[in-house]
């Protein structure tokens, strides 16, 4: 029989007998545990489990090699809030939680977190909705968001590499970031036409990075990519290079 998916969780846990380890025994064997084990998930760890002596070493590989990580941002510790970023940094998925009298930290805003409590229904709300954040991020792997792992993603494309031409790497800065947008894409490029038609070096440094249409995110055969800036920058592609004092 395969293995079980494994999940890991962060959150305040605090000295034993004290409020917070009576707080994070209740969310992990009250809310989290009830809800992964029925997704088929092992029973959740936690960094106090008698496993390792190396405590922190041990939150650090979970927060990369877990299946699935859920935080209780409950309180905002600050040890909590690192290793959730860690997790983000590792591009896999975690579900927030935070105590239904707080909100989100700014940053983490994105993420939209499960409000928990010790009163009957919102602890069946909570299952539910973690059980739901589950059953979404392993039908679509790539649901899973977050502001890290969007910066990592635009750094990873790479469409255009900076031009050498001081103002002109402004111009093809603004180039990839557009580009990740589908949305927005072709009409905000289309503003730019002009400085593309007067700047000569900044296009001679696209056109020598592939035609534009299959660079584009989702562009490739729709009508969008044969017509406006990326017409005429592939249009231009195809012209026969100028020898001259012009063409620099």
């Amino acid at each position: 029989m395969a293995d079980k998916k494994t999940c890991y969780i962060i959150g305040p846990i605090g000295d034993p007998e004290s409020e917070e380890r009576k707080w994070a025994d209740f969310v992990r064997e009250k809310i989290i545990e009830p809800a992964v084990t029925d997704c088929g998930y092992s029973s959740p760890a936690r960094a106090d489990d008698p496993k390792t002596d190396l405590i922190m070493a041990d939150i650090i590989q979970q927060m990369f090699e877990a299946d699935l990580v859920v935080a209780d941002l409950t309180g905002y510790n600050p040890n909590v809030l690192y290793e959730l970023g860690i997790r983000h940094c590792a591009q896999k998925p975690a579900i927030h939680l935070i105590g239904s009298s707080e909100s989100p930290p700014f940053d983490l805003g994105g993420n939209k977190a499960i409000f928990i409590d010790r009163d009957y229904e919102t602890v069946m709300s909570a299952r539910k909705d973690i059980q739901e954040r589950i059953k979404a991020v392993e039908s679509n792997p790539k649901q899973f968001y977050s502001q890290v792992q969007q910066h990592i993603q635009y750094k990873g494309l790479e469409l255009f590499k900076k031009s050498q031409h001081g103002k002109d790497a402004i111009l093809i800065e603004a180039l990839q970031t557009l580009l990740q947008s589908v949305g927005l894409q072709t009409g905000m490029l289309r503003n730019l036409e002009s400085e593309l038609v007067n700047k000569p070096k900044l296009r001679a440094a696209l056109l020598g990075r592939g035609p534009l249409t299959q660079a584009a995110i989702g562009l490739s055969g729709r009508a969008e990519a044969k017509s406006g800036i990326f017409g005429f920058l592939n249009k231009e592609q195809e012209k026969p290079p100028k020898d001259g004092p012009n063409n620099k």
